[in-house]
């Protein structure tokens, strides 16, 4: 027959394998009219009638006589290309799990160290800070030094000196404890006390000061430094970590005279 078919004229082939797939059709309509109701073909058997169809046309097809008349041979279908299927499909549904469950062990270990390593490196820091901060103890320059009120004797009386605090203790005109910087103010020489005179000289540079510490003459360029003094009973305590800057020269209450 695929002799026969192969004879033919382009419009009696193509009336011929149609007339060929409708028997065939009809065939399988027929099978499945003879099987019983409660039967039915599963929807897996199905494609599979339908699919065969197509199998004896390949078959008609498949020689390829040379066309004595003319005609052109029949084409040939083209199959549908597969569908592509999304690669990222995996990739998404993992970052989705990991997502719901939060941080990982990992991570939260990384996390962990982290802080550890913060928290370490604050108290090391902290306790770098409080070795360095000077301390200073009663009684040392720096710190605080007590000293009974009735050692502060009368304006007229001379000053006391404190070398381990580094200041003379002087009453002024007032009646008022002072604690003088023991340092001239002018090139860091120690003056000393003229009882002579009644004033201090710098033997440097010949800077003179009054009794309360004010600029007489010489180079310096203020009058004497000065601590801090607080009262706390009937005991004077000197700030030596609290240094005051005397007034400038040029206001010196002992240049008015």
């Amino acid at each position: 027959m695929a002799e026969t078919i192969a004879e033919l004229s382009g419009n009696e082939r193509e009336q011929r394998v149609a007339e060929l797939k409708r028997k065939m059709q009809e065939a399988a309509k027929k099978t499945q009219a003879a099987q019983p109701a409660d039967e039915a073909p599963s929807s897996a058997s199905a494609p599979a009638v339908v699919a065969a169809a197509p199998a004896p046309v390949a078959t008609l097809e498949a020689p390829a006589a040379p066309v004595t008349n003319g005609a052109a041979a029949l084409p040939t279908p083209a199959r549908p290309a597969p569908a592509a299927r999304p690669a990222a499909v995996a990739v998404e549904t993992e970052s989705a799990e990991g997502s719901a469950k939060g941080i990982n062990r990992r991570e939260f270990l990384t996390y962990a160290w982290g802080a550890a390593l913060g928290l370490l490196m604050l108290e090391a820091g902290v306790g770098s800070f409080l070795f360095l901060y000077p301390r200073f103890r009663a009684g040392e320059f720096g710190g605080d030094f007590p000293i009974p009120l009735a050692e502060f004797k009368d304006p007229d009386s001379p000053p006391e000196p404190q070398t381990a605090g580094k200041f003379w203790m002087v009453t002024t005109a007032e009646g008022e404890a002072k604690a003088l910087y023991m340092v001239c103010p002018h090139l860091g020489c120690l003056y000393k006390w003229e009882p002579s005179n009644t004033r201090f000289e710098c033997p440097c540079h010949g800077s003179k000061y009054t009794h309360d510490g004010y600029y007489i003459e010489g180079p310096a360029t203020r009058s004497l430094d000065w601590f801090e003094t607080t009262m706390e009973g009937d005991m004077v305590v000197v700030h030596t970590g609290q240094k005051n800057l005397g007034a400038p020269a040029a206001e010196s209450p002992a240049l008015a005279t």
